[in-house]
C-alpha cells in the first residue's frame, strides 16, 4: 500500500486558494470599525481550514510513515524526549489553566481570553498526541472483513 503525499498538497493548495478567496472577498466589500465576516467569509475560512488540517495530516503520515505502508501491529514508544514532551506540554497547559482562570477573575479582554483558551486546545492535542505515540501504539490490518456483511 503506497501513502502517496499528492492528495495532501493538492488540498493544501485548495485551502490556500480558500484563504485567498476569504481575503478578497473581505477587501473588496465596505465595513465598519468592527471586524465582521459574512457567510460566505466564515464558509470559506471554515473550509480552508479543515482541508489545510487535512493536508498537513497527510504530509506529516508521509513524513513519519514512509511511501510504503507496513501492516502490523507497532508497539507503543515511550522515548525519553517523548517523556520530556510530556512534561513540558504538561506544564505549559497548566500555566495556560493558570492564566486563563487569572484572566477571568482580573477580566482580561475578550482577546486575550480567546488566546489563552486557543493555546490551551492546541497543546492539549499536541498533549494527547504524545500520549497515544507513548503508550496506544498502532495497528494495521488490511484483511478481509469476513463477519457476514457484503460490503
Amino acid at each position: 500500500m503506497e501513502n502517496s503525499p499528492k492528495l495532501p498538497i493538492i488540498a493544501l493548495i485548495v485551502a490556500a486558494l480558500a484563504s485567498v478567496a476569504a481575503v478578497v472577498s473581505y477587501a473588496s466589500r465596505t465595513r465598519g470599525e468592527v471586524f465582521v465576516l459574512n457567510e460566505v467569509e466564515i464558509g470559506l475560512v471554515a473550509a480552508a481550514f479543515t482541508i489545510a488540517i487535512y493536508g498537513v495530516q497527510g504530509l506529516i503520515s508521509v513524513l513519519l510513515e514512509g511511501r510504503r505502508l507496513r501492516p502490523g501491529l507497532v508497539a507503543p514508544r515511550l522515548t525519553d524526549p517523548l517523556s520530556v514532551g510530556i512534561v513540558l506540554f504538561s506544564l505549559l497547559l497548566f500555566g495556560v489553566a493558570l492564566a486563563l482562570g487569572y484572566g477571568l477573575i482580573d477580566d482580561w479582554g475578550a482577546e486575550w481570553i480567546g488566546l489563552l483558551a486557543g493555546i490551551g486546545s492546541l497543546d492539549l492535542a499536541v498533549l494527547l498526541i504524545f500520549y497515544k505515540e507513548a503508550f496506544v501504539g498502532d495497528e494495521a490490518c488490511f484483511d478481509e472483513r469476513e463477519d457476514g456483511i457484503p460490503w
